[in-house]
């Protein structure tokens, strides 16, 4: 219980006290006690405090007078004491202005001495705040005894709501219910706490503990020296009457989750980190026998029989966005990387429980899991609609973000994981390359372009590729054509004439006129004989060269 105004008339020498103005503000709380005889200095600290006056420096001043009334009423001063003697009474003005302020004007007689108003009241004060302090640390105590005896956030919640005597809920900084005992309205839980979440995100300087507009007092759980907010306790009071035992209380819970939060945190990174490097040496192929790798995933609660191809999700221009807004700091990336985590996560859980998801660099791999003996066809339909979920509903929680997915080929055995990997890497970065705008790379749809990705940076191949169809890059650089480009549509239509038009978004006889000027230039008739293998394998390769400054042929 704090000392308010309307207690401080009955304390001491105010009880010979007269309120001037009308009965506004009785509650407001009395904090500090000082003496104002000098005109207020504007830097001075009002809030919460109560002030002794004659007005002795401003007595033949009406108009300061009434300027101290209006700074003490802005800085939120609890009330102020006008002792009689240097002026016998205030002026009307002066009284009025307070009023019109609601600022508490009270009037005692000139022989009341300002101790005997000081000493009582803040002996009053001191108790209030010693009574708050050991309540505060009985709490605590209380609290902390629930997560030391491994009760979790559950029972934290369970004691707050008993507490408080209101609905209480601890959620994540993911927006997941963590304990709610008694909260009937989950929508308008999960609705505040985001709002919540995004106010503290915008807005650094806002007041951490406040009320919703539906009566719901968000309190985040911070952590770290930096204030990382890991979730909110939330509690549902309509009629916003929570008093300081009720935020004293709020506050040790959401301190006391934050250290039980903090210790889970510690918890699931070395569980990652474990299980981080233990997919990395079965994909590296780093194992001494089947029977090893599969004791060592039981031992992580994992299952690897049914697992058969490796699917990896990557952020699009995750690292050119780190370099290009370098200034946001780590912090802000590494919560991105966190939240690309937790999104991927979620969706797989959801859709395939028996997954494996594992956080590699800036990309997630995912293990799929599938029935013992499924054959391959209704396999690649349920990767398939997995990924395509990913893709979908991934992006909503990352800002829209785009996202990239590839799948490797299917493995026939643990050991052949290592391959399927390799591949989904491999089917990643052809697909970047290329700008494929496919939303899922699937390997064995863009084999071929890795294995001319892997040609095209050998020396034999780059000169038998400038042989083939150098002289018509040149051309194409130096007059701004696209003859490459039309040649190979040419080859991917099976040389059907109106489909290339089409494709190229030119006339047949455009088409016609480019590839009689293809044959020029080349020399020879690309489209004779086994010619087509090789002018079509240039054209492929080409694409590679187009993506990578470094690859381009020089001018002969």
């Amino acid at each position: 219980m704090s000392v308010t105004v309307a207690q401080a008339l009955k304390i001491g020498g105010l009880t010979r006290g007269r309120l001037l103005t009308r009965p506004f503000n009785l509650d407001n709380v009395i904090e500090y006690v000082d003496i104002i005889e000098i005109p207020y200095i504007p830097d001075w600290e009002a809030e919460s405090h109560l002030f002794l006056t004659s007005f002795y420096a401003i007595k033949d001043n009406i108009q300061e007078q009434i300027h101290t009334i209006e700074i003490l009423a802005e800085k939120k001063c609890a009330a102020l004491v006008f002792q009689q003697g240097v002026i016998e009474h205030l002026p009307e003005s002066v009284i009025q202005r307070a009023d019109q302020l609601r600022l508490p004007l009270i009037e005692v007689p000139k022989d009341v001495e300002y101790r005997s108003i000081i000493t009582p009241l803040v002996g009053a004060i001191l108790r209030d705040k010693s009574f708050l302090l050991q309540r505060s640390q009985d709490i605590h105590r209380r609290l902390m005894d629930l997560i030391l005896n491994g009760q979790g956030l559950g029972a934290l919640a369970e004691a707050l709501s008993e507490l408080v005597g209101r609905p209480v809920a601890i959620v994540d900084r993911w927006n997941n219910i963590i304990a709610t005992p008694d909260f009937e309205d989950v929508d308008l839980l999960r609705e505040n706490v985001l709002a919540g979440s995004m106010c503290l995100q915008q807005n650094q300087d806002l007041a951490l503990h406040r009320y919703s507009s539906q009566g719901l007092w968000l309190a985040p759980i911070l952590s770290g020296h930096k204030a990382v907010v890991e979730g909110f306790v939330v509690v549902h009071d309509p009629a916003k009457r929570l008093d300081q035992f009720d935020l004293v209380a709020v506050e040790q819970t959401a301190t006391i989750a934050a250290l039980d939060l903090v210790k889970q945190k510690a918890v699931l990174e070395t569980e990652r980190r474990l299980k981080r490097d233990f997919i990395e040496d079965v994909l590296g192929g780093e194992h001494h026998s089947p029977e090893a790798i599969m004791s060592r995933a039981r031992a992580l609660g994992w299952v690897l029989t049914g697992k058969q191809v490796v699917m990896l999700v990557d952020l699009d221009s995750f690292e050119r966005d780190y370099l290009a807004h370098a200034e946001r700091g780590e912090a802000y990336f590494q919560e991105l990387k966190e939240q690309f985590l937790y999104a991927v996560t979620k969706i797989v859980i959801g859709n395939n429980p028996l997954s494996i998801i594992v956080d590699r660099s800036d990309s997630i791999i995912v293990l799929p899991h599938f029935e013992e003996e499924l054959p391959p066809a209704p396999a690649r339909r349920q990767v398939k609609a997995l990924a395509e979920i990913i893709r979908e509903q991934a992006p909503k929680h990352l800002n829209d973000l785009s996202i990239s997915i590839a799948i490797g080929g299917f493995a026939d055995s643990l050991a052949e994981l290592s391959r399927s990997y390799r591949e989904a890497r491999m089917a990643l970065a052809v697909g970047r390359k290329l700008a494929l705008e496919k939303p899922v790379i699937w390997y064995d749809d863009v084999a071929l372009y890795v294995q001319l990705d892997i040609l095209i940076k050998q020396p034999e191949t780059r000169r038998w590729f400038e042989q083939i169809i150098g002289s018509l890059i040149d051309y194409d650089r130096n007059n701004g054509t696209e003859l490459v480009k039309t040649l190979e549509v040419y080859f991917d239509v099976n040389q059907m004439s109106q489909r290339a038009a089409y494709q190229l978004c030119i006339h047949p006889k455009t088409l016609k006129y480019r590839l009689r000027r293809i044959e020029e230039i080349l020399g020879t008739d690309p489209l004779l004989g086994d010619r087509q293998l090789n002018f079509y394998l240039a054209t492929k390769m080409a694409k590679f060269l187009a993506t990578n400054s470094s690859s381009v042929i020089p001018s002969r």
